[in-house]
């Protein structure tokens, strides 16, 4: 295992580094070891492979800062392309989804519908009949409820 505090050692400041237990051959052939994929001098050039080294681990660092926010426009526009081809408006469906109590973020919604569209359907169904059921709908004459789905409001009726 590398020890990175034992590689930068070097550019540390003094209270931090640990002794020098190894020659400086050794030193250096464990930053070679790391950019050993890199192109032309970067990689067996002391100086170059130590700037380009840290220079990838700032990159690396970015890289992983940035990937959650990619991702969560991965999935949102996903899903909103999932909600879309059922008729219905993102805003619409995930406030239904919550006023019914069903606690489903959008990373798990948008796995729903890639992986599981007669489930993701079955949402959607619901978010329907709910949306038939308030008087105030904007869809109350754009569609019909799903004849499949039950709430607790049709429950309530027939009591």
């Amino acid at each position: 295992m590398v020890h990175l505090t034992e590689i930068c050692s070097k550019y540390m400041p003094f209270y931090l580094r640990r002794p020098e237990t190894r020659s400086v051959y050794f030193r250096r052939q464990a930053i070679f070891r790391l950019t050993g994929t890199f192109y032309g001098r970067n990689r067996n050039v002391w100086r170059c492979a130590v700037n380009k080294w840290l220079k990838r681990m700032v990159y690396l660092k970015e890289f992983r800062q940035r990937q959650g926010v990619h991702l969560k426009d991965l999935y949102a526009q996903r899903l909103l392309a999932a909600i879309e081809e059922h008729d219905l408006r993102m805003e619409h469906f995930m406030s239904i989804l919550i006023r019914s109590k069903i606690e489903l973020d959008i990373e798990t919604l948008s796995l729903l519908a890639t992986y599981e569209p007669r489930t993701f359907k079955s949402l959607v169904d619901l978010a329907r009949t709910v949306l038939h059921e308030n008087d105030d709908s904007i869809y109350k004459n754009s569609f019909q409820p799903s004849p499949n789905v039950f709430t607790r409001e049709m429950i309530k009726d027939t009591d």
